[in-house]
């Protein structure tokens, strides 16, 4: 017997809600769909009746969500991703997009590398809405990408990406930098990331001049080491990407060091498909 729903879920309730945890805020989301704060708690509480189940604690000054909210996000997420790829589906004869381009990456790459490809997909698909998140690494975009509230992620591959897909969508190598205004680098000590993995810098640095190498500071940010590099500081140490926007006052050193290489690639859940606007903007960066 074909059973119907007394209260079936309403999509733009959920999208409401899911916006909201994505953004961190009712008032974000409100702002995001175009309606008052009210029509999006409004659209939660009505969410919160169809599903009998509370999605959000509230608190003065608090967003948090409840174990069921936790649930309920990624299966909601899941649900407007479906709805989006069904829209795709029915806007290829006429070669539109449609849906969302969801994604984050990390701070450095998108400081570095992302915005010419932005700019590229917006002057292409003026129609399509970009979500696009900023955060610090693969971990926590694993987390976004595990709750729904993205499509795809771009991360250095470092670490066990097991139950995603991954494809290399960029590659490079690190390097030594130092201002252009000054001329001894020999004089110069190094400013490092932290936490990141310099062993080999330092092995290299070891081999060739048969002593340890002068570490004047370590910084959580490979963007706070290029800037310092600049100043003259000292001689910083990371991915090549970094420097590009700052080829003017950068110039590599002690290229006759062998350093590492790295790799950027894209993730989304394994056995997922993800939508045609992601797959367009992807296509983008091609090795």
């Amino acid at each position: 017997m074909l059973m119907v729903m007394s209260n079936p879920i309403n999509l733009l309730y959920a999208k409401y809600f899911c916006d909201a945890v994505r953004l961190g805020s009712i008032t974000a989301s409100a702002r995001a769909n175009f309606v008052t704060q009210s029509a999006v708690s409004q659209g939660i509480s009505k969410l919160e009746n169809m599903l009998k189940c509370t999605l959000l604690a509230r608190h003065p000054n608090q967003f948090r969500l409840t174990p069921g909210g936790e649930e309920a996000v990624r299966g909601l997420s899941e649900l407007l991703k479906k709805a989006d790829n069904l829209q795709d589906e029915l806007a290829e004869n006429n070669g539109s997009i449609l849906g969302d381009l969801s994604f984050a990456c990390t701070h450095s790459f998108a400081l570095g590398l992302i915005a010419p490809y932005l700019s590229r997909f917006r002057l292409e698909n003026p129609r399509t809405k970009i979500n696009f998140q900023c955060i610090g690494g693969p971990t926590k975009i694993m987390h976004l990408l595990k709750m729904g509230i993205i499509d795809f992620g771009i991360a250095p591959k470092v670490g066990d990406f097991s139950g995603f897909e991954q494809t290399y969508i960029y590659q490079g190598s690190y390097g030594l930098y130092r201002s252009s205004q000054l001329q001894d680098e020999k004089e110069l000590p190094f400013i490092l990331p932290e936490p990141e993995d310099t062993t080999t810098f330092k092995e290299a640095y070891l081999r060739e001049y048969k002593k340890e190498p002068e570490i004047f500071l370590k910084v959580g940010s490979w963007e706070v080491v290029a800037n310092l590099a600049a100043e003259g500081l000292g001689i910083g140490y990371f991915p090549d990407y970094v420097a590009q926007k700052k080829q003017h006052i950068l110039i590599p050193c002690y290229q006759n060091l062998l350093l590492p290489k790295y790799e950027i690639c894209s993730l989304h859940l394994a056995g997922m498909k993800i939508r045609k606007s992601s797959r367009i903007f992807l296509s983008y960066f091609q090795l």
